[in-house]
């Protein structure tokens, strides 16, 4: 189970308006972030100082979320489900793990009793609203004579790159969430003949592959000699059975990706590690 905890000192009134703070995009991408980190092995902690934190000079982000204000944005309703975790009784002083009598600091300014010092005696990941003293992806806490690294989530894929990098989750549905609404879609590929034959050392040429084939358009992936993108010709019935026109395209000298293209979109159907397609066609 992971713990994330909320980064309460990241709402300092900082926005000059309400508006500022939800249709500027703060709201959204905090509510994109809890969208993705939601699930049944992440616990979402928050202080008890919380909803008391300033999103403006003398607006909360209580009065935000509650009352006459929620009521008057059509954004807020609509992440009401999301932003509803926000309200349960996850206070992390209830089983408080740092010391109120240790000295922790960052940017030299005392943050014991604050979230970002729990968080360096839980998993070390907290989430920021945008702020300018918490706008990197990684926070520089020092506990006495120590320095510890805390992830700082503050962009809606933050967390599935942290996830990765502790291995939290694994290569297949780290590439699910990270190519969403791509040009690539793993919904078809064959459970025998994807993730699962892949070893700890494929997995990263198989991720920066696809990367490549996502950023690319469809008129450069067609003549980029890296991809060798072509239209697959054996007259073996490897894929008759997909009623498909197949193409494949390169992740290394040795492995390929199969499979066919709908609007735009390559649904892929196996990884080849051993040419035991590719050598026919």
């Amino acid at each position: 189970m992971t713990e994330v905890l909320i980064n309460e000192l990241s709402l300092t009134g900082q926005f000059n308006s309400v508006d500022e703070f939800i249709t500027g995009g703060a709201l959204l991408k905090f509510n994109a972030i809890l969208n993705e980190i939601k699930g049944p092995d992440v616990l979402l902690y928050k202080n008890y100082q919380f909803f008391e934190s300033m999103t403006t000079d003398g607006i909360s982000i209580h009065d935000i979320l509650v009352g006459t204000i929620s009521r008057q944005y059509d954004e807020i309703r609509k992440m009401k489900t999301s932003l509803s975790c926000l309200f349960e009784e996850s206070y992390w002083e209830n089983g408080q793990k740092h010391s109120p009598d240790v000295l922790y600091l960052f940017n030299n300014n005392c943050v014991t009793g604050q979230s970002i010092a729990e968080a360096c005696e839980r998993d070390r990941i907290v989430i920021s609203f945008f702020h300018r003293d918490f706008s990197s992806c990684c926070l520089s806490i020092l506990r006495e004579n120590t320095e510890i690294t805390l992830d700082n989530l503050s962009g809606e894929t933050d967390y599935i790159e942290v996830a990765r990098e502790r291995n939290l989750i694994t290569c297949e549905k780290y590439c699910i969430r990270k190519f969403k609404d791509t040009k690539l879609d793993f919904s078809t590929i064959d459970p025998n003949e994807g993730f699962s034959i892949l070893k700890k050392e494929d997995e990263k040429l198989f991720i920066d592959g696809f990367r490549k084939f996502t950023e690319l358009t469809w008129s450069q992936i067609n003549v980029d000699n890296g991809l060798d993108y072509k239209e697959y010709n054996a007259t073996q019935k490897y894929f008759k059975s997909y009623g498909k026109k197949i193409h494949k395209f390169r992740i290394s000298r040795r492995y390929r990706c199969f499979g066919y293209v709908e609007q735009d979109v390559f649904h892929i159907i196996v990884f080849d590690l051993e040419h035991k397609y590719s050598d026919f066609g």
